[in-house]
């Protein structure tokens, strides 16, 4: 289905359906900034949020949802209107071996370093539990905090309410993003990935792809 990573974990750690047996955790590799392009606009009141990664991963997701469903299995993808209630998809992709927490409170894998967006689809199949990594790839770096703009990282861990990629700033926020974000339309911004793209883990790749080799 076009995914960079997948993992298998246990279900009883999520609140997905009663009848999922395993979570299958699904990595994207996001190397282009347009995959962080978000779009807020109200429309007759309604409000639209839109981010090409996540429409990609929820996709995706669906694909492969089906597919197991035409092998016989149940599945369902993760939806992200009420993703966070049924699974931390951080915290979910950490259990299943595919990264470890960075210090930029994000999965930081192998390959990828921090660019890569997570995805889920609950099943019925009983599949072999992946187990965590054991290792750590920040030790020695700490490049995250000082690209932060904003002061939002460090030994404390992330000030939410100081982050430019908040995604329900408060009206200073608004105002700060307005400034120091790259504005595509007046609906569009680009998010603050400065903790991703400090990363020097995956960094070669990234270029590799952006000189076209």
């Amino acid at each position: 289905m076009g995914f960079d990573l997948v993992g298998v974990l246990d279900p009883s750690a999520t609140h997905g359906p009663p009848w999922a047996r395993s979570v299958l955790v699904l990595g994207y590799a996001t190397l282009d900034e347009a995959y962080d392009y978000c779009l807020y606009i109200e429309v007759r009141g309604q409000r639209r949020w839109s981010k090409l990664a996540y429409e990609v991963l929820v996709a995706r997701s669906a694909r492969l949802a089906l597919t197991l469903r035409d092998l016989g299995a149940r599945a369902a993808p993760l939806t992200y209107e009420d993703s966070a209630a049924i699974i931390d998809l951080r915290r979910a992709a950490i259990a299943a071996g595919l990264g470890t927490l960075g210090k930029n409170e994000l999965v930081v894998t192998r390959d990828f370093g921090p660019r890569v967006r997570w995805g889920a689809v609950f099943t019925d199949l009983r599949l072999v539990f992946d187990r965590p990594l054991d290792e750590y790839f920040c030790s020695s770096c700490s490049r995250c905090w000082s690209a932060c703009p904003t002061g939002a990282l460090g030994p404390a861990g992330l000030d939410r309410s100081r982050c430019l990629a908040e995604f329900a700033p408060d009206p200073t926020m608004v105002a700060r993003q307005k400034r120091q974000v790259r504005q595509l339309t007046p609906f569009t911004r680009l998010q603050c990935a400065a903790c991703i793209t400090a990363c020097p883990i995956g960094s070669r790749l990234a270029q590799t792809y952006w000189d076209g080799e």
